[in-house]
């Protein structure tokens, strides 16, 4: 008996400082949706724990370069559920098969399709324009990884009525998105925006001066000890290291600003 109330005790207070809320196993997806952007490509977005309230708040996923909405996310989209939120993670026209999974857009792509990075824009407003007319919500927070870290910045920028807050982990700014960048859109944006980057990336100059642009614009910037690239930051497994102060401090932003 004592034993089975020691567990009891390490189970009920230590979870939370040790991670045990974080699922790192896949999230139990829903079902499998697609729509079309204004330029006539077909993306999909993979829907999670459809059993959660509709009425709580949605987070639209959006991957980093050479990944998929389902490798990249689905341990990150499980922890959420638990948290009380619901997911949808998009495959993008620019991406792959980093962290598992395939990413059916591109598998779908034609060869005329522009596939930069800027042009990945499209597939995000399309993925916010089908959750609006499907009436799966009112308003969402839009998360991005890397390249899609700055382009959640435009998005929230056109669409100030139908986006709720902007989380963005490891925002690009090089060559590529010279035309998309975060810092472009910023200042337009009245909603909460929090942005992470790991430690390791803050030794960049380009990295300090987005920091402070961004700031400016009133956005939370933190930077994560231990963290890798991207919203893998927030996987244990991705890092080698606990990475529970990170989790907690997007759940707390999460709960605060929804």
């Amino acid at each position: 008996m004592k034993i089975f109330k020691y567990a009891f005790f390490i189970l009920l207070y230590c979870a939370p400082i040790y991670g045990f809320s974080f699922d790192s196993k896949a999230a139990s997806s829903g079902s499998t949706l697609k729509t079309k952007t204004a330029d006539g490509v077909t993306i999909y977005g993979e829907r999670y724990a459809e059993n959660i309230d509709a009425n709580t708040p949605l987070i639209l996923l959006f991957h980093q370069g050479g990944s998929n909405g389902r490798g990249e996310y689905s341990s990150i989209a499980s922890w959420l559920n638990k948290h009380g939120f619901r997911t949808i993670a998009w495959d993008q026209r620019s991406g792959g098969g980093t962290y598992g999974s395939e990413n059916r857009t591109i598998e779908h792509l034609s060869d005329s399709a522009a596939n930069g990075y800027c042009d990945a824009a499209a597939d995000l407003q399309a993925a916010l324009d089908f959750v609006i007319s499907n009436k799966l919500a009112q308003r969402v927070v839009v998360w991005g990884s890397s390249y899609s870290g700055a382009l959640v910045f435009q998005l929230a920028a056109k669409n100030p009525e139908l986006v709720s807050g902007v989380i963005s982990f490891s925002p690009a700014s090089g060559g590529p998105l010279v035309e998309c960048r975060a810092r472009l859109w910023a200042s337009e944006i009245d909603v909460p925006m929090l942005v992470l980057r790991p430690s390791s990336e803050m030794e960049r100059e380009s990295s300090i001066e987005q920091r402070d642009i961004l700031l400016d614009a009133g956005a939370r910037y933190e930077v994560v000890e231990h963290g890798v690239h991207g919203s893998s930051m927030l996987v244990d497994e991705r890092t080698g290291h606990r990475m529970n102060n990170a989790r907690n401090n997007v759940l707390k932003w999460l709960k605060e600003t929804h």
